[in-house]
């Protein structure tokens, strides 16, 4: 707490002024409240105060610092005091996944919507503010829950030209009854604090960038293995590690064959009841020879 109290000092200090001769501390605006209620522990205040900001400011030169303000209120309990609003009954869980897809000689972006539900769902979307469209190249698609009849989850895919960047979007859920459901939702930037790599031609390496933060979970690295049958990547194996990581493929149930080898780190942390991922995938060829 010490050490957040002091950057927050840093960060009111080093703040712009809003006018030629009164400090912006010495105002009441929604970027002091939001200062305020971080330093007073009110998170879902701030969480508000912080939303009001991002709607009416224009000034590009003060988006770092309301970055900087967000990424430090995450360090309270990694997200989860931000919204004391729970989901409506018949929304079971939702999570938004950032991916930066890194294969040789293309880099893709990726942007998800999860949304477990019990009602028909006829539309989930992500947009930026102001009502901006992620990509016209998304996707949704619904599958069932194994072990679950009642649930269903829908998948919102965007397909992007960039990485997704930070600032203020909006959730929307619309049920086939036209109940529905939204929610605010910020995106931060923030650097990977454990990142991979590959290391060599069959092997990669997890790379720690800085401290991680107590009150999340500890990064997943999953290891999935595909084929390519018919223009559709098929899984024929994956599992998660949250540690002791490998540092390569053991190939000893899979099949001779080439296949494609992904190798993810995810950070997740929450705001509110919504889970919110930030995944970095590499890939490459592999080849499974028969005296592996």
């Amino acid at each position: 707490m010490k050490r957040a109290i002091c950057t927050l000092g840093a960060l009111i200090f080093s703040a712009p002024t809003f006018s030629a001769n009164v400090p912006w501390f010495e105002s009441n605006t929604p970027l002091t409240q939001a200062h305020q209620n971080l330093l007073n522990g009110n998170l879902p205040a701030m969480f508000s105060s912080l939303v009001e900001v991002w709607q009416l400011e224009k000034n590009e030169n003060l988006t770092p610092h309301l970055n900087d303000l967000f990424l430090m209120s995450l360090e309270a309990d990694c997200g989860k005091g931000l919204d004391t609003k729970a989901l409506p009954l018949w929304l079971k869980a939702v999570t938004v996944r950032r991916s930066d897809i890194q294969s040789p000689g293309r880099d893709a972006y990726r942007a998800v919507v999860e949304v477990n539900s019990t009602k028909e769902l006829v539309d989930v979307s992500l947009t930026r503010w102001i009502v901006k469209s992620l990509s016209s190249d998304d996707s949704l698609i619904s599958q069932g829950l194994s072990g679950d009849d009642d649930q269903i989850k829908y998948i919102k895919r965007y397909n992007l030209n960039s990485r997704m960047p930070m600032g203020l979007y909006r959730i929307d859920v619309t049920a086939a009854d036209q109940t529905s459901w939204s929610s605010w939702l910020v995106i931060g930037d923030e650097k990977a604090k454990q990142t991979v790599r590959w290391a060599s031609k069959d092997q990669w390496q997890v790379e720690k960038k800085a401290l991680l933060n107590p009150t999340c979970p500890l990064p997943k690295l999953n290891v999935a293995v595909y084929d390519y049958v018919d223009g559709k990547y098929n899984q024929v194996w994956s599992h998660n590690y949250e540690s002791e990581y490998p540092t390569s493929l053991d190939t000893s149930t899979i099949p001779p064959a080439r296949y494609v080898l992904a190798v993810s780190m995810t950070h997740q942390r929450w705001q509110g009841p919504i889970i919110v991922e930030e995944s970095q995938i590499i890939s490459k060829t592999y080849d499974v020879s028969a005296d592996e």
